[in-house]
């Protein structure tokens, strides 16, 4: 399996996530998840092609609100991206591409003074689809897949390979059952990266994944001796891969 599987950097496991996406309809939680009523202030950011892309690009992606998908804009060619959203709540930003799996980013708190390095890194479906034959569960098109990467201090602002603090737990809250996670990621070279459920804490990738979470608002938490993270809060819609990519992700401080 290896010798199809390194080429292709078996990371890219973290994004297999099923059907296409849905934000706010009526039965799931995210109808009750609203835009702020305050000043209009700025997210911006940078999304990436994560794994191979077989030629494909985000250039004129789209990139709107969840929580308000009327508000959108486009990826420029060089990935970056500026939306203006009132603020006074929490906001998650998903990226929208022919060809790409739809990607959230972490639900963020949006005050007067704005965002800024809003990470994404979005993979092709053709990826989820090769992946998905490596995979030893079936993806619930009712439910999400949450990932993120617990980022050493001092790492460059949207990750990167090898860049993550080892010997780290990762918890979830509410908890889920054992089989959803947490899966930590074994770091063998920047070519050979995978998703090991032998291990019990972060390597240094610092990769971190739960499958098959039920929608709702979820909080990541990461613990080390000696060391200090951010925490992360998640919306998790049906059907989409939730990322709290760096630097809005379990960060060291």
């Amino acid at each position: 399996m290896s010798s199809l599987v390194s080429p292709i950097r078996i990371f890219a496991f973290i994004l297999l996530a099923a059907g296409p996406a849905s934000c706010g309809t009526p039965d799931d939680p995210s109808s009750r998840w609203v835009i702020g009523r305050g000043p209009v202030a700025t997210v911006s950011g940078k999304a990436f092609v994560f794994g191979p892309s077989g030629g494909s690009t985000l250039d004129g992606a789209s990139v709107f609100v969840a929580e308000a998908p009327e508000l959108s804009t486009v990826l420029a060619a060089d990935g970056t991206f500026s939306i203006d959203v009132p603020s006074g709540a929490p906001v998650s930003l998903v990226v929208r591409q022919p060809g790409f799996h739809d990607t959230q980013s972490a639900t963020i708190a949006l005050d007067s003074t704005g965002l800024d390095t809003v990470g994404f890194q979005v993979p092709t479906d053709s990826l989820f689809d090769l992946m998905a034959t490596f995979i030893d569960y079936s993806p619930d098109p009712s439910r999400c897949q949450i990932a993120s990467t617990v980022s050493r201090a001092g790492t460059t602002p949207y990750g990167g390979s090898a860049l993550g603090e080892p010997g780290v737990v990762v918890a979830i809250d509410p908890p889920l059952p054992p089989e959803s996670g947490p899966i930590y990621f074994q770091y063998v070279n920047d070519s050979y990266i995978y998703p090991d459920r032998m291990l019990v804490e972060t390597s240094i990738d610092g990769g971190v994944l739960f499958v098959n979470v039920p929608t709702g608002e979820y909080t990541m938490s990461a613990t080390k001796a000696g060391k200090t993270f951010s925490s992360v809060t998640l919306r998790c819609r049906e059907g989409l891969l939730v990322n709290a990519a760096p630097p809005r992700g379990l960060q060291e401080l």
